[in-house]
């Protein structure tokens, strides 16, 4: 018989309390994400995505990485990602929401460091998170209520686990080579300027950066041209807007850098295949706006 025993006291990974579970989800087999809810970011909720099935391509901050079953996903708080059609029916997926992170060493919001590969490939741990996940939703579906606690502890000794895991098997990434601070630089411009009339020659402009170029390496590493970055990224921000705020769908065209809310409506519709107004009728939450 062996025994193992607990250390008395150990450090923590958390600064003060653990993070608050918010939501969690599933996309089961034949399911796709429709409407997708594509370029966005949360500006107080971080997400872990666990690939239960298949692969696909998914892109967070920066970078577009291939996912696949066996994958943790640590999506920070205020990190652009990007959940679209690519994402195949045979691709199944099980995530969760958490508030009030705070990892010790790490800035408010993050689950992993700066620097750091949000992907990792959890191996022998893969059946511990999905069983527990699986778990954290049954109880819910059962009655979130009276389960509320215990979904709460569950998933914070995943959290606990994910930073060891990281800390063993995660290697920062070496100082950005010249290309991934361009691209940088790229993206940080695009996110400050995309409500206005921007365009590949005026992106080269202001970062000194002869247009072929820019848009070679940038797609090369995000996946999109500049320009299919800066419609992603303006149809994103357009969908919370329909989701939490009240401004007309004529306001909101204005505000994500469309001038003809007509342009905008198709634009929308292409991306998430329904009118603005089709989307904030079935996706609003209940409540209406902030």
């Amino acid at each position: 018989m062996y025994q193992n025993f607990i250390a008395g006291q150990y450090p923590s990974c958390f600064r003060g309390a653990p993070p608050v579970l918010v939501y969690i989800w599933k996309k089961k087999i034949g399911e796709s994400f429709s409407p997708p809810r594509i370029m966005h970011s949360h500006e107080d909720i971080s997400e872990l995505l666990l690939v239960t099935t298949g692969s696909a391509n998914y892109t967070v901050g920066e970078s577009q990485y291939m996912i696949q079953k066996g994958d943790i996903i640590a999506i920070s708080e205020g990190v652009l990602h990007d959940e679209d059609a690519r994402l195949t029916a045979d691709t199944t997926m099980v995530a969760v929401g958490l508030k009030q992170v705070r990892l010790a060493g790490l800035p408010d919001g993050a689950l992993v460091a700066p620097g750091t590969c949000p992907v990792l490939a959890l191996g022998e741990s893969f059946p511990v998170f999905r069983s527990v996940l699986d778990t954290i939703h049954g109880l819910l579906n059962d009655d979130g209520e009276q389960y509320a606690e215990t979904c709460q502890f569950l998933v914070s000794g995943l959290v606990s686990l994910l930073v060891r895991l990281y800390q063993h098997n995660a290697q920062s990434d070496a100082p950005a080579s010249k290309s991934e601070q361009l691209i940088g630089r790229i993206r940080q411009y695009i996110e400050a300027h995309y409500s206005e009339d921007i365009s590949l020659p005026a992106i080269s402009c202001a970062l000194h950066i002869n247009p072929y170029y820019l848009a070679h390496i940038f797609k090369e590493s995000t996946g999109y041209s500049p320009m299919q970055y800066v419609i992603r990224l303006r149809i994103g921000k357009a969908q919370g807007l329909l989701m939490y705020t009240d401004y007309s769908i004529t306001k909101i065209a204005g505000m994500v850098g469309y001038d003809n809310s007509s342009h905008f409506n198709a634009m929308f519709t292409k991306y998430i295949g329904m009118s603005p107004g089709k989307y904030r009728k079935n996706f609003r939450p209940s409540g209406g706006g902030k």
